[in-house]
């Protein structure tokens, strides 16, 4: 959770916290020996953020508030929790599961140099609004699982004194008590107890140091910001003095022959070895202890527990634009996708690629599909993976095929800016990455589009992440795309690094594509209006409406020229649209897009059911000039060959009005794969399907017309593609995450209060 999601957490420190003074607070501290003891006090509403801001406790919704707690302590549940740390908060957690017993927000404070109130409160009372952190104000517990999560050597810090000096006897311990002018103690564990007390103690500690040799600094310098451990005279490249200085301790003398030769002419290294500053962990392995660490940090080279503490967000430079024009450059690429969707699933739907026994479609027929949609391969694999998120595109299990699902039926009824709106919010939530599409995988191979490979758990959050850090730019404004890196990276330091990097990449590659995001030359690129509606949440007609506010009018002419092509000088009205793109084919697209009528186009009409009239119609009535005598020619000349022949099931037959049609027919060596057999006086048949014959006889220069099953002859509209639907298959689905305040967490909040 980032800074901008604190607001949203109720409660803060002060719910749960003992205030009612030292009595009640040590009586609370006993009642809550556990982290379900602290869950139980809580109220309602701080229980329904906790399970909004990790959604993964309430899936499948624990029976009790023990089960709610076992599972916020799991591995994976806090690592997962982890991940939407920013960067500060996370480093307050490294400080809290470091920090010498007892643990408290003024101790934490303390040791990274900052004053409790302000940000370090607000850390911590995050952390434990998330749970990661719990116990009373006197005795903070960060989780068992979050401490491993940091790692054996947090913040780069060496293992506590009494670890590191484990190798040295009884005698030597003493030895470093008297070297650093401290009482003889009776055992080992009080002697370590006193030099913790020493460094505890700044200007004790300051004073020793103060009377070491030249170039001591120096060697804890290179061992204070990690890592804690150096090989002694086995320098590596960065490390050139630590250890060329020092000699093998003496071996096989007592503790105090050992002492006499330190004492004389002692190297730096030998130094501090002695009085256990430094501790020897193997034999040619020394570790700089974490309690000496903590003082070093804080009073020697630095002011705090990191190096580079990260209180606040890199800054970010803003560059303004015309939000209007980013608007509308944004709404243009917008209402593009759900037409180029929709012809992607129509040649599925007629040309269907197989599913492959490992699942998804096959790189070839991906191939296909981009040279068909005047894409790019990137952007067919992104529309696929689009179309599958929205549910509109299936595997079905009957064909084995990739076929649309009855939903893209219902999805090509919806006006164009409502079909956007559908999938831009599957896109939002869904955890496809279609930039995988084509990479080699674990075992070298490309990664097939609708594979289970292209599935990614980082980049559901990644999207709504971006787009958060695009929408607190002003609209109309941009950053450099690395500033914008940068802060997303603060903002989720554990999901930082080159893998990282390029999902942020292929996200605002999609944002474009999809018309969320304006790009700019050298900037990140702006989030539009609609795209800010997305992350907002709004209903998808509310979306919807916002993109249409950023489309010009659409219009209702072209502009038809005589080379048979015919040019919408702006997005058409839905209805015109769909009739144009049945009419002719759609050249180009774009904010023009530019229409060919051809004899395929033209026929096409035909077969859907329309007659000459029809057409010559519909071009006169939004035709803004008079019709081209060529395209006029070409309707009438389709027309008047349409249907001479048609086509009908016998298994197929061929029907002609004059049996020397029919002759001429069988007589052509062209038909001669198409198995044609006379059976009667202008009646063939054979053993094609009705489909694959009229294909063929089309291919080779006829123009035969389908037939009604009765054989009545009247003029029949041709099966489409968009009849050919998936019927039994297994649906996209995706973990919706709830919303703080949605009824659906505060009802399980409120059945787990209840239920203790």
């Amino acid at each position: 959770m980032t800074r901008a999601d604190r607001g949203s957490v109720n409660g803060g420190a002060s719910q749960g916290s003992d205030t009612s003074g030292p009595a009640a607070a040590a009586t609370t501290a006993l009642r809550r020996r556990s982290l379900a003891d602290e869950l139980r006090s809580w109220p309602v509403a701080r229980l329904a953020n906790l399970l909004a801001v990790r959604p993964d406790l309430a899936v499948p919704p624990p029976a009790s508030i023990a089960a709610l707690a076992e599972r916020a302590s799991q591995r994976a549940s806090v690592a997962l929790a982890m991940d939407r740390l920013d960067a500060f908060t996370l480093q307050v957690l490294q400080a809290l599961a470091v920090s010498p017993e007892p643990v408290t927000a003024s101790s934490t404070a303390a040791l990274l140099g900052l004053p409790v109130q302000g940000e370090v409160a607000e850390a911590v009372a995050l952390l434990r609004d998330t749970a990661l952190l719990w116990g009373p104000d006197e005795g903070l517990r960060p989780l068992v699982n979050a401490r491993e999560a940091l790692g054996e050597n947090p913040v780069g810090l060496g293992p506590p004194l009494a670890s590191a000096l484990n190798n040295s006897s009884p005698a030597g311990m003493q030895a470093f008590l008297r070297r650093l002018g401290l009482p003889a103690t009776p055992d080992p564990v009080s002697a370590v107890g006193s030099i913790s007390a020493l460094a505890a103690d700044p200007p004790r500690m300051r004073a020793v140091l103060d009377s070491a040799p030249a170039g001591v600094e120096a060697v804890l310098e290179k061992l204070v910001w990690g890592p804690p451990f150096g090989r002694i005279n086995q320098p590596s490249a960065d490390e050139e003095e630590a250890t060329e200085e020092t000699a093998e301790e003496p071996r096989g003398e007592t503790a105090q022959s050992q002492a006499q030769a330190l004492d004389s002419g002692e190297s730096p290294l030998e130094w501090l070895l002695a009085r256990g500053i430094l501790g020897r962990w193997t034999e040619d392995t020394v570790v700089l202890p974490r309690e000496i660490a903590f003082f070093l940090r804080r009073h020697v080279f630095g002011s705090g527990l990191h190096r580079d503490l990260a209180s606040e967000p890199p800054p970010i430079a803003v560059v303004q634009h015309d939000a209007r024009n980013a608007d509308a450059a944004a709404g243009a690429a917008a209402i593009a996708v759900p037409r180029r969707v929709e012809e992607l699933l129509d040649a599925w739907a007629s040309g269907p690629p197989g599913v492959l026994r490992s699942g998804g479609a096959g790189i070839r027929d991906l191939r296909r599909t981009a040279a068909l949609l005047d894409v790019p391969e990137e952007e067919a694999a992104f529309l696929a993976e689009l179309a599958y998120a929205a549910g509109l595109v299936a595997a079905d299990l009957a064909s084995g095929f990739w076929l649309p699902t009855p939903a893209y039926d219902r999805w090509l009824d919806l006006p164009p800016e409502r079909r956007w709106a559908e999938l831009a919010a599957a896109w939002l939530v869904s955890d496809r990455a279609a930039g995988r599409v084509g990479a080699p995988d674990e075992r070298n191979r490309q990664v097939a589009p609708l594979s289970a490979e292209v599935a990614s758990w980082a980049v559901t959050e990644l999207r709504r992440d971006l787009l958060a850090e695009l929408d607190r730019l002003p609209p109309g404004a941009t950053s450099p795309l690395e500033a914008v890196v940068d802060r997303l990276f603060w903002e989720r330091p554990r999901r930082s690094g080159p893998a990282v990097r390029q999902l942020v990449d292929w996200t605002l590659r999609e944002a474009v594509w999809l018309g969320l995001v304006a790009p700019v030359r050298g900037g990140a690129g702006i989030l539009a209006a609609h795209g800010r509606g997305l992350l907002l949440g709004l209903s998808r007609d509310a979306l919807a409406a916002t993109l249409a506010q950023a489309l010009p009018e659409p219009v209702r002419h072209v502009l038809i020229q005589g080379d048979l092509t015919a040019i919408a000088p702006g997005p058409l009205a839905p209805e015109v649209a769909r009739e144009m793109a049945l009419i002719a084919d759609i050249e180009s697209a774009g904010a023009a897009t530019v229409y060919r009528f051809t004899t395929a186009s033209v026929r096409r009409a035909f077969d859907a059911g329309r007659a000459a009239g029809d057409l010559h119609a519909f071009l006169a009535e939004h035709s803004l000039h008079e019709i081209p005598q060529a395209l006029t020619y070409l309707v009438d000349d389709v027309a008047r060959r349409h249907g001479r022949v048609r086509v009908g099931s016998a298994v197929s037959y061929v029907r002609a009005d004059n049996d020397a049609a029919l002759t001429e027919m069988l007589a052509d060596r062209r038909t001669g794969g198409l198995g044609l057999r006379r059976i009667a006086p202008g009646v063939a048949v054979s053993e094609l399907p009705p489909e694959e014959l009229l294909e063929g006889l089309r291919t080779n220069g006829y123009a035969p017309m389908g037939e009604n099953e009765d054989g009545s002859g009247a003029p029949v509209v041709v099966a489409t593609a968009r009849a050919r639907r998936a019927t039994s298959f297994h649906p996209y689905a995706v973990q919706r995450q709830a919303l703080p305040g949605s009824a659906a967490v505060v009802g399980l909040a409120e059945e787990l209060a209840a239920g203790g």
